[in-house]
């Protein structure tokens, strides 16, 4: 495997989706929480990270971290990849389909099946914001990367 033949795309893809599925394991992407008591009762607050959090998107931006990390790891080795498609577009695709999941999920945060009471404050954690920024490097990346070839 030869890495410094990997053009621009291919690099910011790879990075950005090894950067992902570190940011879905180690940062906390959601909270919940009370400003106060909740029906009478006084609780602390609840946080998860993105396997926690989702149910289904952690599972797209799992595999969109996986094929961006494939676009580089194909780009630097010899072998030929019998896809109908090319593997940027479907890094770029992914990326599209993941960027907007999680912007969804930052507008309306997940609930954890807590009731809906008054005093329960969803926020939103750093996880989320850095995973924003590597699904939409991932995405870049991939577009980079289609337009280069």
């Amino acid at each position: 495997m030869d890495f410094t033949v990997l053009n621009r795309g291919e690099k910011i893809a790879g990075l950005a989706g090894i950067l992902l599925i570190l940011i879905m394991f180690i940062f906390d992407w959601f909270g919940l929480g009370s400003s106060g008591t909740v029906q009478g009762f006084s609780f602390g607050e609840a946080t998860s990270n993105a396997w926690g959090s989702y149910g289904f998107t952690d599972i797209v931006l799992f595999v969109t971290a996986l094929a961006a990390i494939a676009l580089a790891f194909t780009a630097a080795s010899d072998a030929e990849v019998g896809l109908p498609v090319a593997l940027s577009a479907i890094v770029t695709a992914l990326g599209v389909l993941s960027l907007i999941l999680v912007v969804i999920s930052i507008i309306s945060p997940p609930d954890f099946g807590a009731p809906d009471v008054s005093g329960l404050d969803h926020s939103r954690k750093i996880g989320v914001w850095l995973g924003l920024i590597a699904v939409a490097a991932v995405t870049i990346g991939g577009f980079l990367a289609m337009q280069e070839e």
